[in-house]
This record gives C-alpha cells, structure tokens and sequence, in this order.
C-alpha cells in the first residue's frame, strides 16, 4: 500500500477538497512552467493534505524557494493568506490521522523467502504523543508571537 492509498489519506484528501480554501492567484507572468492559477490552486491544496512546504512544491514540480518567491510577491496577501490557513488546516489533519492510526493500527506485511506470507496489526502510542507535542510547541510560539505584537 503506497501512502497516498492509506485510506486516512484519501479522507484528508476528501476533506481538504471540501474546505475548499479560496484565494485569488497572484498575477505573474505567464510561462509554460510558471506558477500558473492552476499549479498554486494546487500547491495550496497540496499543503493542506501533508503541511509541508517543501513536500508540496515538488509535488507540482515547483521548487520550495521559487514557492516562498510568490509568497512575497507585491500583490500575493490572498495566497498568503490561503497558506497560512492549509497549514492551519494540516496541524488538524496531522493530528486526526496520528489517532486514528494509534486506535486502528498500521498494517505491517510479513515476508518469507520473497513471498507475503501474513499481515500484523502495528499500534503505537508514540505516533499520538508527538503530534500533541508538535501542536502545544506551535500553540506556545503563536502565544509567544502574538504577546510580543501586543506589547510592540
């Protein structure tokens, strides 16, 4: 089973197409290979499902720092602002797929001389613990963030 075939992936997926983030795509010139309103409706849809910046701009055969390009770009508030919500939206979904796999298992193949002879049931708690580590660290610097904006 490939990772995109996980079936907690397809419902992220089902999922991110239904929150159905809108934003107006930044104008720049258009090139065949460029970030067309297509490639960044995509990229952003992509960093929905897996909240990775990196991840999700070699998914549409662009590059991370040509991706941080367009967010900088005069005019990209909209995309900006879509970026921050996929990401808003991955935490969610990263810790929705962490529990599910903690109470349903991962299936794990068992192999004998080249040939699939069963399948276990793997669960892990860990999986759990540091997605809830990683959300209490990210709501700690918003905290910190947003402090350090009021008193300036």
């Amino acid at each position: 089973m490939k990772p995109h075939d996980h079936p907690a992936a397809r419902r992220i997926r089902q999922r991110a197409a239904a929150f159905g983030i809108r934003f107006r795509p930044v104008k720049v010139k258009a090139r065949h290979d460029g970030w067309t309103p297509e490639r960044q409706r995509d990229f952003i849809d992509r960093l929905c499902l897996i909240g990775n910046v990196s991840g999700a701009a070699r998914a549409i055969g662009k590059t991370p720092q040509s991706a941080y390009r367009l967010r900088e770009h005069k005019g990209a508030g909209s995309f900006r602002r879509a970026w921050d919500d996929a990401l808003n939206v991955s935490r969610s979904n990263v810790v929705d797929v962490a529990i599910e796999r903690c109470l349903e298992g991962e299936t794990v193949p068992v192999f004998y001389k080249g040939r699939k002879v069963c399948e276990w049931t793997r669960y892990d708690n860990r999986i759990v613990l540091a997605a809830l580590r990683m959300l209490v660290r990210h709501d700690q610097v918003v905290g910190a963030l947003k402090d350090q904006e009021f008193f300036e």
